[in-house]
């Protein structure tokens, strides 16, 4: 996100951000399909160089596991795209829960689920803000739902403040399906965008406690606006982060 409007008008590409990982002392990238648009021609390469400089990947896209058959097949492929890049996560949103009894969605989701098992691939779903879908509820109800390994989330800890839901608690009811989380801090204004860590009024101290409680290893995973100074931001959310751990 740091570099979105960069990436999809071409004025910078995914070899930038691989370097700006490389710079920053980052464990990894984070790439998505509607940021990269290349992605056909360049996903050998970038494979080949994230794991040469030995960095970690994941894989995001918007598309929604709960659709039609059309979308199933764009889910499919953005599955294969996480597995040729050896992300072992990628991120969906939910979409429209599927009433109880629509066998057929029902049906089309766990089959992607199952796929993507056996890609050996995870399914991240994203509480995405103000969206149907994107409710503690229903994120966790699909969890349950079509329960399997291959299925967690994606704890999106700006998102469910929009949705007027409690973070904390959101951490300890979905708790051991928590693989992945999106960094960022809010200002008072809702309709500000993300912010670097520490530049916002989100209780960071006791959200990333909670992730710390949680046994299984979470990806953190910046995700705010470059706001010109996209290195700068990362930078800036790297030392929050150190500076808390050298307080621990």
């Amino acid at each position: 996100m740091q570099l979105e409007d960069e990436l999809k008008s071409g004025e910078s590409t995914v070899w930038d951000l691989i370097d700006i990982a490389r710079q920053t002392g980052a464990d990894g990238v984070e790439l998505r399909r509607e940021t990269w648009p290349r992605l056909d021609t360049e996903l050998t390469e970038a494979a080949r160089r994230i794991a040469d400089a030995g960095l970690l990947v994941t894989y995001a896209t918007q598309a929604t596991l709960f659709g039609n058959a059309e979308s199933s097949m764009q889910l499919r492929q953005d599955i294969d795209t996480a597995a040729a890049l050896g992300a072992p996560i990628v991120r969906f949103f939910p979409g429209p829960t599927p009433s109880p009894d629509d066998q057929a969605g029902w049906a089309r989701a766990r089959q992607v689920v199952e796929y993507a098992a056996a890609q050996n691939t995870t399914i991240a779903l994203e509480n995405y803000a103000r969206t149907p879908g994107g409710t503690l509820a229903e994120v966790h109800g699909a969890l349950s739902r079509l329960a399997s390994p291959a299925l967690c989330t994606n704890l999106d800890m700006g998102n469910y403040p929009n949705h007027g839901q409690d973070v904390v608690a959101a951490i300890d009811i979905l708790a051991e399906k928590v693989v992945a989380a999106h960094l960022k801090d809010k200002t008072a204004n809702p309709a500000d965008p993300p912010a670097p860590l520490g530049a916002g009024v989100l209780p960071l101290a006791e959200i990333l406690n909670a992730l710390d409680r949680l046994p299984q290893p979470v990806y953190y995973i910046f995700e705010f606006r470059g706001a010109g100074d996209p290195v700068g931001g990362i930078q800036h959310s790297l030392a929050y982060l150190k500076q808390r751990a050298g307080k621990s």
